[in-house]
């Protein structure tokens, strides 16, 4: 995954975050603070989540209570440098090479091919992908070598570009240095690990061919402007990242990444979500152990 403020916990921790409490009316306006932002809704039982995460900027930046706080990412002079700070410090990043692997395999053996006729009728030889809230890079990257390995020795003149974008900037960074450790790699196949990577002092630094298939940038899924420049792209991976938005948010982005989707283009979400309820603009398609959403 990629986007996340904090899943959800069957009971409620006994600890006590350090640092001044967060009065009920300064954690309701920080909440909608965030959530007008990007989405991220934090329920009433999640206080202690932002509480603590909050604590340790007020100690960092010496401010003394959470209106003052409230204060500077309204309209401080430092309210840009800050705000990623606080996305930051409210989202969790998890993901990993070839996770939910039968998304792969479905967008390698079927949906690129189709595309690609689709493209050869039309006269167009680019693909594009994008990796929404890609975190540190991963699930872009096993596109590209998904590419390189599978799609182009059947398809040597397709080209294909790769955007990745997450609202989280310091990932962003991991993503383009594209240097990893056992974690992120537990699930890549040995072919790939030895293809594409060189190894040194217990570290995966990822070859410079398939870094050079992606393009990343931050880019926020609530901002409906930032939205509007992503379009035309073939296939959308947005996973594990739906669940943690509230019914309206949810309806937003998902019409956004519709609009941002060619015809006849897919996107994949996480197993654990679902369009249900959601939009009826997809045509729902079951692959082997995994489905995706087609913008007919």
């Amino acid at each position: 995954m990629t986007f996340q403020p904090f899943p959800a916990v069957a009971t409620m921790p006994t600890f006590s975050p350090p640092g001044p409490k967060m009065p009920d009316d300064k954690f309701r306006a920080i909440r909608d603070f965030i959530y007008s932002q990007c989405g991220i809704f934090f329920t009433d039982n999640k206080k202690y989540l932002l509480e603590g995460r909050l604590a340790k900027r007020l100690d960092v930046l010496e401010i003394k209570d959470y209106d003052e706080y409230l204060r500077l990412i309204q309209s401080g002079v430092e309210r840009q440098e800050e705000l990623k700070i606080l996305y930051e410090s409210i989202t969790i990043n998890e993901t990993s090479f070839f996770r939910n692997e039968p998304q792969f395999n479905a967008l390698e053996t079927q949906i690129v091919n189709e595309i690609i006729l689709a493209k050869k009728s039309a006269g167009k030889r680019l693909l594009r992908f994008w990796s929404a809230a890609c975190s540190s890079g991963e699930e872009a990257y096993t596109m590209a070598m998904i590419y390189l390995e599978k799609i182009k020795p059947r398809y040597p003149g397709i080209e294909l570009e790769i955007i990745g974008t997450d609202i989280n900037s310091q990932m962003l960074e991991t993503a383009q240095d594209g240097v990893y450790r056992d974690y992120s790699i537990r699930n890549a196949p040995k072919l790939y690990l030895d293809k594409y990577f060189s190894v040194m002092d217990g570290k995966y630094y990822l070859h410079n061919d398939v870094k050079d298939l992606v393009r990343f940038d931050t880019l926020n899924l609530y901002d409906q402007q930032q939205m509007r420049r992503m379009s035309d792209f073939d296939v959308i991976f947005c996973c594990n990242v739906l669940i943690y938005f509230d019914l309206n948010s949810k309806k937003q982005v998902i019409a956004d990444l519709y609009n941002s989707l060619d015809r006849g283009g897919y996107l994949f979400i996480g197993y654990s979500e679902s369009l249900h309820g959601i939009t009826k603009a997809f045509k729902l398609v079951h692959y082997p152990k995994t489905l995706a959403y087609k913008k007919e």
